[in-house]
């Protein structure tokens, strides 16, 4: 590795033969093929290996099975290093990988092997870049004088050389310009794109940290250019056909004709689909316009549909959008019947959220990797309750001060098949549905609500879902993975008047926003994720940044809505209902001596709350769905009888459960 003065790059300009000449093509014969026998590798004295699949065990099989003077091995990656993260992560790993494989060699192979690699005769390297992608094995012996070069498509493990997947390799023997060519390519990866790895002498010490990764060891300056194409994945493939199914099903399904199993296209349907894409191309704007956003919170690079956002804002227009978000959340008190305190609250805290959204990605594979808590960084929202309490118009405002505009996905695009493409195309870019029915979330989004894998991309977004639903609509597996806005707080329908000049302002406001109070509100989460990259409460960090930011920015005193949002509070409030509800269900007056005696009731059995009913006080389904399930005992109930367990109830309606008349001895 390369100190002092000197660069350690990691852009693709280094490594000229290896990245710079691209894809290669080689001129070979055909002779014959015949079943892989392990005899290929024997009777060599040095042996290279290039390869992106990682097994260790494979690697321990070999130095014990062939007696090479020197082996050698550089790992590559299947996977996208995009980030100086990747590179330290995946060194850590293989570097953990190899130290825990000699350690499961129990006898006095261990010592023969790290011997070996200590001494310098088994070198290990680790790539940097992404350029490492052929399978190259490079054979030489002394004495007779010997070389032979293999390449094809078995990297170095056990299951591409066990046979359990069809795997082709390509033999050259004794041939100079296959060699020479290989040999050039193979020093080219070593020398420009990898660091060597030096394993613990004590391999039975605690696991290396990524302080002690080959990249994080070299004192020099590192540079890392991150890989600029992608390619799309299956899922991404997915959406983005069905995106545009959605509009041409529209044209085509009332005109297309049948005949005989076979569907007609006519020269007048052909006409209307060219019609419409000359519509979409002339009315295209920014609220259509596919939607990305990509942070890299390193370089502090922010890009929105591959344009780059800078993080330099203008002070007037930070002032501009801190007023009229005050404004916008002020208006509530105008004409909105209910709670309106409360309603101004929860819509704070959903701006909170939305508005560290774009970074739950980075704390939800953080919170994996350290055992952290996932339901602590919710990928989901859901805004429900009443029509007509300004759900919609709240989202499309608050995504409007974020990037300049909003923007919904189609609620036809709401289905299993397309939110995980959706959550590939959109990579940080929150994704709006609006006005998404019950069924159609129980049907699609359940499966990918309760998902706790993380996605195979890196970057991924946050879902808002805007639904008109009862509380009782959720399951509480839904409701503690998600963050849970419930309103009926709304705007009377019969007062247009008031509706008419509601609307105008709020039209008013959105054309006074700018992003400057995001783009400074970013700059702001960043310095505060680096300082704690994952920090317990989420809503915390954001609430603060947003009463700061409005405090300095919005020239007034800040309301009482606007004030610190932590997820205790959150927590606490979701689970409001619920125990209004309970608490009422468990009256003293619906208390009942035997089980099952009326309609509904509850009753004492030993340790535990048997309740039971169709229907709640009010009238409502069953309460069951709502219970959380710390409280429920779902091994006992069966129907519309349900079991709580005593004690945790207690703590939950902090209130003891007795019969009526009941008296503790210690009150008499």
């Amino acid at each position: 590795m390369l100190n002092g003065s000197q660069e350690n790059r990691f852009d693709f300009d280094d490594a000229q033969s290896a990245a710079e000449r691209g894809l290669q093509v080689v001129s070979a014969r055909f002779l014959d093929s015949e079943p892989f026998n392990w005899d290929l590798f024997e009777g060599f004295d040095n042996m290279r290996v290039l390869t992106y699949s990682v097994s260790a065990p494979m690697i321990v099989q070999m130095l014990k099975k062939y007696s090479f003077k020197h082996f050698e091995c550089v790992f590559g990656y299947e996977g996208g290093l995009g980030r100086f993260a990747d590179i330290i992560a995946f060194q850590q790993f293989l570097v953990n990988q190899l130290r825990e494989t000699a350690f499961k060699i129990e006898d006095d192979r261990q010592r023969i092997i790290l011997e070996r690699i200590h001494a310098g005769e088994a070198e290990f390297y680790v790539v940097k870049d992404n350029i490492a992608h052929s399978k190259l094995y490079l054979l030489e012996s002394i004495e007779p004088q010997r070389r032979r070069v293999i390449v094809g498509s078995a990297n170095f493990s056990e299951r591409a050389f066990g046979g359990k997947q069809p795997e082709t390799l390509i033999v050259f023997d004794d041939d100079d310009n296959a060699w020479d060519h290989y040999s050039r390519e193979y020093d080219a990866v070593k020398e420009t794109a990898a660091d060597r790895i030096d394993l613990p002498v004590d391999v039975q010490s605690a696991e290396i940290t990524f302080t002690d990764t080959p990249i994080m060891q070299d004192t020099g300056l590192t540079v890392f250019q991150p890989p600029q194409v992608e390619e799309l994945t299956i899922q991404q493939v997915i959406h983005k056909v069905e995106e545009l199914t959605i509009p041409v099903e529209r044209i085509v399904s009332p005109q297309v004709t049948r005949d005989r199993g076979k569907y007609i296209l006519t020269p007048t349907v052909k006409a209307e689909i060219k019609k419409m894409r000359w519509r979409k191309g002339e009315h295209d704007n920014e609220e259509t316009r596919p939607t990305n956003l990509t942070i890299h919170q390193e370089s502090r690079h922010v890009s929105l549909s591959g344009e780059h956002i800078s993080l330099e804002v203008d002070e007037e227009g930070l002032r501009r959008s801190a007023q009229a978000i005050v404004e916008y959340f002020n208006n509530y008190e105008l004409g909105f019947v209910g709670d309106v305190p409360r309603l101004q609250r929860d819509y704070f805290t959903f701006m909170s959220w939305l508005y560290i959204s774009p970074f739950i990605c980075d704390l939800r594979t953080q919170a994996v990797v350290t055992g952290g808590n996932i339901f602590h960084y919710p990928s989901f929202a859901v805004i429900y309750g009443k029509s007509n309490c300004g759900k919609t118009s709240l989202v499309d405002t608050l995504i409007t001060s974020m990037f300049g505009h909003p923007h919904t996905v189609q609620k036809d695009s709401f289905t299993r098949s397309t939110l995980r493409g959706i959550q590939h195309n959109y990579k940080r870019f929150p994704v709006v549905f609006d006005d998404i029915t019950r069924q159609r979330f129980n049907l699609h989004g359940l499966d990918i609500v309760k998902d706790e894998n993380l996605p195979s991309v890196q970057e991924h977004p946050c879902f808002v879902l805007s639904m008109n639903a009862e509380p009782q609509s959720f399951q509480d597996e839904v409701v503690k993975r998600c963050l849970m806005i419930y309103t009926n707080t709304s705007l009377p329908t019969h007062q247009y008047a008031l509706a008419d000049r509601l609307y105008a302002s709020v039209e008013d406001i959105r054309n006074r926003l700018t992003t400057d109070l995001y783009r400074k509100y970013l700059a702001v989460v960043m310095d505060k994720l680096d300082a704690t990259p994952l920090p317990r409460d989420i809503l915390q960090v954001s609430s603060e940044t947003i009463c700061e930011l409005l405090d300095q920015y919005s020239g007034s005193q800040l309301p009482e809505w606007c004030r610190l949002v932590s997820w205790g509070e959150y927590a606490d409030s979701r689970y409001e209902r619920p125990t209004r509800r309970l608490d009422a269900l468990l009256a003293p007056e619906n208390y009942r001596k035997s089980i099952g005696e009326g309609e509904h009731g509850w009753s004492i059995q030993a340790d535990s709350v048997v309740v039971w009913g169709k229907a709640d006080l009010f009238g409502r389904t069953s309460l069951k769905g709502e219970i959380p399930d710390f409280l429920y005992d779902d091994t006992s109930s069966v129907g519309d009888t349900f079991v709580l367990y005593r004690k945790q109830t207690e703590d939950f309606l902090d209130r003891k459960i007795t019969p009526p008349g009941f008296k503790w001895p210690w009150n008499n």
